[in-house]
């Protein structure tokens, strides 16, 4: 059945009285009257797509008719063998019977009319009403897997089993006949259109038909019981129909069997033809059946087929209907400026519509899934902790890792100093000294009770805005000490602390100073050297509460150095550990070293000191160095007078100020150099083609620059890092010093930082890419903050600070910047003694978690 047929069908039962005119691209043209030619396109397109969409809706069910065909063949085939099973028992069962009667009969007196064939009739009829059970039963059973809207088709075939042969077995007809009303008398499907019942039995009359023989076909008897069966089947009444089949099934039997039985007894070999017509009657009984089963799934399949295919197409009409119509409203309403925008929308309603045509079916679109961003959740600040490297100490019995240290002179100036500035009210927070395991704590000012220290306020008691600040400094501490700012009103209060060191005799004679760090995952250092003389010593703490699993990497000129002990190193909480880097990379002229740490948080710190046979040639506390990156800026160099460099290097040519630039990747990296002063750019000579190899350390002499304080920035097409190496002395008869300092990172907001107690302190400002406005608060010995002083720094220039130009009893320096400055801090003592120290970074206001919501 095709499914114009179906379409057609469905269309009359739904709208009697109204015909659906097919769809027409005119139509369409005639309600656009400035853009027809358009609509009419894309009308035309939607209808391609709506066939294409209808040809894959088709082709879907065709497929699925077939997969149901393929079933239905294998459920035919199982209950076929079943049948042919129960028929060979019967058969069996009935030869039995009859040779047992054969038997019997076989005395050589003639038998009587019409009592011989009892015995032979006998096992017959019951074969022959066991096999009517059989059949029925099958077909009850193939009724209820196909469902009540099954068809079954009269069986002519066996109607004509045996005609040619006997005329007495045509009176068998009616019984089969009754048989086939009984399986026509189910409803044919539960539809709401009449007309589809009556569609495939009008399609199926021919093909049984034409199996029938010509001559029994033609009789009173075949037509009869098929007019029987139409009607049973337009009044559907199944009880009343099985109930006829079932008396019209047992009666001719019994006639049969009761008004003919002496031709049997008295010609035994008719017996035998009876017999084979029986069992030939009883396999086309079989094949019928089966045939009926398949034409009754067959228009139950049509049925179905025409119902959802005629609404489907329905559908599909009625919204391309609507889409025709909004095309040509919105074409011919539109202004002729806002044609083509009405094309686009009536283009896209058809589109829509179509998509709806391929589909089958409006599909409600899925619910967006809500992601809502990821809230960091602020959490009041703790106490700001950094950690102070110990005083410079001479070695003594080094043998690689835990050294022994003595003390390198007798004058020996070792002190921490630290500032603490309040916030608006004038409040200043509580701070502290304190061994690395949090045992012998100084404390230097008073700590305020957490719950007034937790309020945010902006005024005194009195209604006073100001601040002020605490500085102190220690003396006589020697070890590894944390310094504690307590915070106020939820934020990290303003405040650092720095060690100064500084010798007058002893090998390890010059001046020192670094800075208290706060501890972090990763830390990297560049220009150590480890050359005869000189010595490196790496200090490790871990001032948390978490073990730390820390692991070093060395370089040097000729790239990784192989360090496996240095790969699992285990720091417990408030344990330091001092590791001679000449032990790993021995007699090399620079290293830089990376540290890193899993678990938690270090701080590290490297004590340099060389020697000039028994000169003493510098002591310093180097400082680490920015991250690695393309562009390192290293503010706060300072280069001695020509002369004395000459003369201290005359010698010995290493005694220069160097340098030292260290690739961090395996790549390498090119670079170039750019000295920064104070009225910008230095013309500075330096090769054009500088390299640095796959994680090596490359070293560039200074020398050429004159007398002054300078910022470097190196450049380069891949991650490094950079420090200069500063050099201080006259004679080299005499001692003389050195000083290491390193890249920086921008100070981004507001931050204090002390003066070095020995010697006088300077601060290199600099500003690389724009100008930079720098606010600076120099703090008096007694805590007062003097009048802000506000410094202009050019794009690509470097300036010096003097806080003593502010206050001759200046103490520290409070820094405010536009995130655009680089600072360092550089000292100096007598004639051969120099130090530089890094800007720490402000304390952090919060520490945030990240907190995830809805997800």
């Amino acid at each position: 059945m095709s499914d114009e047929k179906n379409v057609n069908s469905a269309d009359s039962a739904d709208k009697p009285a109204e015909q659906v005119p097919a769809p027409k691209p005119a139509a369409s043209s005639q309600g656009a009257a400035g853009s027809g030619e358009q609509v009419s396109a894309a009308l035309s397109r939607a209808e391609q797509k709506a066939a294409k969409a209808k040809a894959k809706v088709d082709a879907k069910l065709e497929k699925a008719r077939a997969k149901e065909a393929q079933l239905r063949a294998k459920a035919d085939a199982k209950n076929a063998a079943r049948e042919q099973k129960s028929l060979e028992a019967e058969q069996e069962s009935a030869a039995k019977a009859e040779a047992k009667a054969q038997k019997k009969n076989a005395s050589p007196a003639p038998a009587k009319p019409g009592a011989a064939p009892a015995p032979a009739v006998e096992p017959a009829t019951a074969g022959s009403a066991k096999t009517g059970q059989s059949d029925q039963g099958s077909k009850a059973e193939a009724e209820e897997k196909s469902g009540p809207s099954g068809n079954s088709q009269p069986n002519a075939t066996t109607a004509a089993a045996g005609a040619p042969e006997a005329k007495p077995e045509a009176k068998d007809q009616p019984a089969q006949a009754a048989q086939q009303n009984s399986a026509v008398a189910h409803p044919a499907h539960k539809s709401t259109d009449p007309a589809a019942p009556a569609v495939p039995a009008a399609a199926h009359e021919p093909k049984a038909a034409h199996k029938a023989e010509p001559e029994l076909a033609a009789t009173p008897e075949k037509q009869k019981p098929a007019e029987s069966s139409k009607d049973a089947a337009a009044d559907s009444p199944t009880a009343k129909a099985a109930e006829d089949a079932g008396t019209a099934a047992a009666s001719p039997s019994t006639e049969a069997a009761s008004k003919e039985p002496a031709p049997i007894a008295k010609e035994p070999e008719n017996a035998k033809a009876a017999k084979r017509r029986r069992k030939l009657e009883k396999i086309r009984a079989a094949e019928a059946a089966k045939e009926g089963q398949a034409q009754q799934a067959q228009a139950t399949d049509a049925g179905i087929a025409s119902e959802s295919s005629a609404g489907s197409v329905n559908a599909r009409r009625k919204k391309l209907d609507k889409a025709r119509a909004a095309a040509s409203k919105d074409a011919a309403t539109a202004s002729t400026r806002k044609k083509t925008g009405a094309v686009l929308l009536s283009l896209a309603a058809v589109l829509a519509a179509s998509a709806a045509v391929g589909a089958g079916s409006v599909v409600a679109p899925k619910a967006a899934e809500k992601t809502l961003p990821a809230a960091v959740t602020n959490l009041p600040a703790g106490d700001a902790s950094s950690v102070c490297a110990p005083t410079p100490k001479l070695l003594k019995g080094v043998d690689g890792t835990d050294p022994q240290f003595a003390a390198g002179g007798k004058e020996i100036s070792s002190n921490l100093r630290s500032i603490a500035v309040s916030d608006l009210a004038k409040r200043i927070p509580g701070s502290s000294f304190a061994k690395l395991d949090g045992t012998s704590e100084r404390p230097l000012t008073e700590r305020i009770a957490e719950a007034q220290a937790l309020e945010a306020r902006g005024s005194d008691d009195d209604g006073q805005t100001g601040r002020t600040s605490k500085v102190s400094t220690v003396n006589g501490v020697d070890d590894t000490q944390v310094y504690s700012l307590q915070p106020l009103g939820g934020l990290a209060s303003e405040g650092s602390a720095l060690r100064s060191y500084q010798a007058k005799d002893g090998d390890l004679a010059g001046l020192a100073t670094g800075t208290c760090q706060a501890p972090a995952s990763t830390w990297r250092f560049t220009g150590l050297q480890t050359s005869t003389g000189s010595t490196s010593v790496m200090n490790l703490a871990n001032p948390t509460h978490t073990t730390a699993q820390v692991s070093l990497r060395l370089r040097g000129p000729e790239g990784l150095i192989d360090t496996p002990t240095l790969q699992s190193i285990v720091l417990a909480p408030g344990e330091s550990r001092a590791l001679v880097l000449g032990g790993y990379a021995q007699d090399m002229d620079s290293v830089s070293a990376e540290v890193t740490s899993l678990g938690g948080k270090i701080t590290a710190s490297v004590q340099q000191a060389a020697l000039r046979g028994l000169t003493p040639s510098g002591v310093d506390l180097v400082a680490a160095n920015a991250s690695a990156s393309n562009t390192q800026v290293i503010p706060g160099v300072w280069i001695d007078e020509k002369s004395n460099s000459d003369a201290l290097s005359k010698d010995d040519g290493t005694l220069v100020p160097q340098l030292h630039v260290s690739a961090t990747g395996s790549s390498g990296a090119g670079y170039k150099v750019k000295v920064l002063g104070k009225d910008g750019e230095v013309a500075a000579s330096f090769d054009d083609n500088l390299a640095v190899s796959s994680n090596a350390t490359d070293v560039q002499s200074l020398k050429q620059l004159a007398g002054g304080y300078y910022t470097i920035v190196v450049e380069s097409d891949a991650p490094v890092t950079a420090a200069v190496r500063m050099v201080r002395g006259s004679d080299p008869k005499d001692s003389s010093d050195t000083a290491w300092a390193a890249s920086s990172n921008v100070l981004a907001g507001t931050q204090a930082m002390p003066l070095s107690a020995n010697g006088t302190g300077k601060f290199a400002l600099a500003a690389v890419d724009s100008d930079s406005t720098v606010e600076a608060t120099v703090v008096g010995k007694n805590g007062k903050l003097n009048k802000v002083k506000k410094l202009a720094i050019n794009a690509g220039s470097s300036i010096v600070f003097d806080p003593k130009t502010v206050a001759d009893d200046a103490q520290a320096v409070i820094f405010s910047t536009d995130a655009n400055t680089y600072i360092g801090q550089l000292t100096l003592g007598s004639e051969r003694s120099i130090a530089w120290a890094a800007m720490p970074q402000a304390n952090a206001g919060r520490d945030g978690i990240v907190v995830n919501i809805g997800g």
